[in-house]
């Protein structure tokens, strides 16, 4: 992911949820025509749906529903549909550790060990805003565990981060060096909430946000198979059409995990502007954009992006969790906002379409956020390919993987996982297929193969020494 998270590159967001309110309603029932205009390809009673609410000077000009929240029993998604947020819901333990702060529980520059000392001492102290802006060259856990038979669809727990870190032998980069977004330190902010306030997370941001701004039809799920009521199903389509559950069956939090309505998050951006809950000063702490050490400046503010819409400051994020699929994008200089959950990931993206239906005349048009810029890599001629074969392990996972040969190509194998293609990219660098990981092996003095690097996305630099 590069430093500017666009929020017009959202993959595979589905969106469909509309609800006009007799407010405004001029205006309401011109936006209401454009948007069914513009989400009709999911506006039906065989599909899964979305909800969708926009917002401005502090009132909910239009709130719509589309398609269905359950597909068994045919319900339709409606305003108060509760779907999960995925990492929209980083702003929100951005906002509690601002608060947290500002009480002077903790401060954003404490190095984590001091609240989690069970955390290993690595060359380079990792402070909590290091883990806000995504700079602490931690491991990312979803890429991680995905090297030890994680399969997209099985659990995971609040532990893991923690039993992640605790055997990883050194930092990804120094911290504070680099942006790379990463779900494990949000986890790890949880806890430390949780060990500064002698509270469980999910009650502590209950008491002291959900509750005092009104919304209560929000909460974080703490266990699998938790019972959300009003919370819509979660799907996505197979190969031959088919609508399929995806089940959200990760605890995590911090991360994710939060499960809200359209009408609770328009309570959250209203927010930015009455300040319900902190002051000024705590919604400008916390879309403080990040600085690395040498200077440079993010996009990521503390569990919010903050970017230019067509010309307009924005602040936003985008979510992505099991079928889920959610957005929240806000004007501060316009006080105008909006919402949009759903329970698939569609495959055509009307971001760009409902901006410009709630932000006419005050962004410009909008591109498709498509590039085509990117060189594909060529494959080159691989010679010897019998010298890589061998098992390799990971100390640090605990995992073994061996590189076989099969009609002159090279396949990384595991027991359980699928096999993956071994691409040449020259020298000794390779491109796994399917997933589009990096291993680059490295020889020992005599020149023979001594392991390998593992890069996959957000996890880079795991390292594989070769078994016999």
């Amino acid at each position: 992911m590069s430093l500017a998270i666009s929020l017009f590159r959202v993959l595979s967001l589905g969106l469909i949820l509309f609800v006009a309110t007799p407010s405004c309603f001029a205006q309401s029932s011109d936006m209401e025509v454009k948007l069914d205009s513009v989400l009709s390809a999911w506006n039906g009673a065989d599909r899964p749906g979305m909800a969708v609410a926009y917002f401005e000077d502090g009132k909910t000009v239009i709130s719509k529903g589309y398609g269905l929240s359950n597909l068994e029993h045919g319900i339709a998604w409606t305003t108060d549909t509760v779907s999960d947020l995925g990492s929209v819901s980083k702003q929100f333990i951005g906002f509690a550790m601002v608060l947290l702060e500002e009480k002077g529980m903790l401060s954003l520059q404490d190095d984590i060990r001091k609240h989690l000392p069970e955390l290993p001492m690595f060359e380079t102290p990792i402070t909590i805003d290091d883990l806000i802006y995504h700079r602490s060259g931690l491991r990312e856990i979803y890429n991680t565990l995905a090297m030890v038979n994680w399969r997209s669809g099985d659990g995971i727990f609040q532990e893991h981060a923690q039993t992640l870190v605790r055997h990883q032998t050194e930092l990804q980069f120094p911290a504070g060096s680099r942006y790379l977004y990463n779900n494990t330190e949000y986890m790890l902010l949880a806890d430390i909430v949780e060990v500064v306030s002698g509270m469980e997370f999910h009650d502590w941001m209950r008491e002291n946000i959900f509750e005092p701004l009104d919304m209560l039809d929000t909460t974080i799920m703490v266990r699998q198979g938790q019972v959300i009521p009003r919370a819509a199903t979660s799907y996505s389509r197979d190969r031959e059409g088919e609508w399929n559950q995806v089940y959200d069956n990760s605890t995590i939090q911090g991360a994710g995990g939060i499960y809200s309505t359209v009408e609770d998050l328009g309570r959250w951006i209203q927010n930015f502007s009455t300040h319900k809950v902190g002051t000024e000063a705590t919604v400008q702490a916390l879309v403080t954009q990040g600085f690395l050490t040498n200077g440079e400046e993010i996009d990521y503010a503390r569990g919010i992006v903050v970017s230019d819409m067509g010309g307009a400051l924005s602040w936003g994020h985008s979510g992505a969790s099991a079928g889920y699929r959610s957005l929240l994008v806000y004007l501060p200089e316009h006080n105008r906002g909006f919402v949009v959950l759903t329970n698939t990931p569609l495959a055509n993206n009307p971001t760009n379409g409902l901006a410009q239906i709630f932000f006419a005349g005050v962004v410009e048009t909008l591109d498709d956020g498509v590039s085509s810029s990117v060189p594909e890599e060529v494959e080159s001629r691989l010679e010897k390919p019998e010298s890589f074969v061998g098992t390799y392990l990971s100390d640090e996972l605990q995992v073994f993987y061996e590189v076989v040969e099969q009609n002159g190509d090279l396949v990384l194998a595991h027991r359980w996982l699928s096999r993956f293609s071994l691409i040449h990219r020259g020298d000794d660098r390779f491109e796994m297929q399917p997933g589009g990981g990096t291993i680059s092996f490295n020889r020992n003095d005599s020149g023979s193969i001594a392991g390998f690097i593992w890069d996959d996305g957000r996890t880079i630099g795991v390292e594989f020494r070769s078994y016999e």
